[in-house]
């Protein structure tokens, strides 16, 4: 009775993930710049100090995430929780400021790591001013 519990808790909090990491993904999509990383895929381990662990795979003009640990990931990277990865993604956190405040670090190539702050963010408008004499 007690592993039928957990096992249904389990299926419970992975689809809830799921549902998470579609929800992200629908944020993100449209502002997905897969030319910032230079190579033609790429996946990122994520790890968190509470919540379950998930990745992201870039392939071509195309990611997912996916629930669970990759096996022939690129970079893994260690997060303080989910919320602090999107807030990290989606540009409402400070890449640095987070590093600086230990809420994230990355285990491998630390250009990609970087590069990935900037994969998802939103380009700001610019404002152009006419300077007349």
């Amino acid at each position: 009775m007690l592993s039928q519990q957990k096992s249904l808790q389990c299926a419970c909090m992975t689809t809830s993930l799921e549902i998470w990491l579609m929800d992200l993904r629908d944020e993100l999509v449209t502002h997905f710049k897969p030319e910032l990383l230079g190579r033609p895929s790429a996946v990122f381990n994520f790890e968190f100090d509470d919540d379950p662990p998930f990745y992201l795979a870039v392939v071509g003009n195309d990611f997912f995430f996916k629930a669970g640990k990759a096996s022939d990931f690129t970079i893994k990277l260690f997060i303080r929780n989910h919320q602090t990865l999107r807030d990290l993604l989606t540009g409402k956190a400070d890449g640095m400021q987070a590093f600086m405040d230990n809420q994230y670090r990355s285990d491998g190539n630390i250009v990609l790591s970087q590069l990935l702050l900037y994969l998802f963010k939103p380009d700001r408008p610019t404002i152009a001013y006419e300077v007349r004499d």
